[in-house]
């Protein structure tokens, strides 16, 4: 059996019986103990699951689904959205990946602003839905180009060994990544694999890296960086995000970081 009709089988049980076990996996799949737990590792590590004696149950994060987290903390994501649009020019191309932040700067890009023949590179289906040509206003001239891959849901988006692929194709002036997490020692991370790998191929394929990341975001765990400290050019937060542990240490690290102003205050 193929890992990924494995990892698909895994899937469906834990939606199914909310646990597997070790056992059930090996005589159902017909392989080795070895594989399976090799698969639940890095099913654990992609963040699907989480690893018990025996087996392996789901994760629980409040804010796991794209639909909760799009309505979170829209106001600090809104500001830090405006905010950076004052690093970007007319005519630049930007990486953009898929999230909930992502999905905000691609509505404040999509409002009229001065900003125009952009070119927008993006796995996001929200992202490229938002700003792609609009009849309604022709004189913004926007081109986005959506990257090739298989779809996955929660959010909508491309992935995968094709995705990285076609990143390699472009160039860009700017990647606008928002991160899981981020802190002074490891830099900015997301806690899926498949999306660092993205935003990690975007980074290295960009002459700038602008990391949006709201006050939640400030030393929260997360499992694979993508952009180390020193190759993030600017780092954008909100208000609410100066009084976070940690904060104090990225500021002496990252010259590049900037505060939006006028977003509310920590829950």
């Amino acid at each position: 059996m193929w890992q990924e009709e494995r990892y698909r089988r895994i899937r469906d049980q834990l939606a199914a019986f909310g646990q597997i076990s070790v056992d059930r996996i090996t005589e159902e799949f017909g392989v080795s103990r070895e594989t399976v737990r090799r698969d639940l590792m890095e099913l654990e590590q992609a963040g699907e699951l989480r690893r018990v004696r025996g087996g392996a149950v789901p994760v629980k994060r409040e804010d796991t689904t794209f639909g909760i987290r799009v309505t979170l903390r829209l106001r600090e994501k809104r500001a830090i959205a405006t905010t950076a649009l004052g690093l970007l020019k007319t005519g630049m191309t930007i990486f953009m990946d898929a999230g909930s932040t992502s999905t905000i700067m691609a509505e404040t890009l999509a409002a009229p602003h001065g900003l125009t023949d952009l070119n927008i590179i993006t796995n996001s289906v929200d992202v490229a839905r938002l700003l792609a040509e609009r009849l309604d206003q022709p004189s913004r001239r926007f081109r986005v180009l959506m990257l090739a891959g298989e779809i996955k849901h929660e959010p909508m988006e491309t992935h995968g060994a094709a995705t990285i692929n076609d990143i390699q194709r472009y160039r860009a002036d700017v990647a606008l990544l928002a991160p899981w997490g981020i802190d002074a020692q490891m830099g900015a991370m997301n806690y899926f694999i498949h999306g660092a790998e993205i935003a990690r191929a975007m980074v290295r394929n960009a002459d700038q890296a602008i990391i949006l990341a709201d006050h939640s975001k400030i030393g929260a765990p997360a499992r694979s960086v993508f952009c180390p400290i020193s190759e993030i050019d600017h780092l954008i937060v909100d208000e609410a995000a100066t009084t976070r542990p940690g904060f104090t240490e990225l500021a002496e690290v990252l010259p590049g970081l900037r505060v939006a102003r006028g977003a509310a205050t920590p829950e």
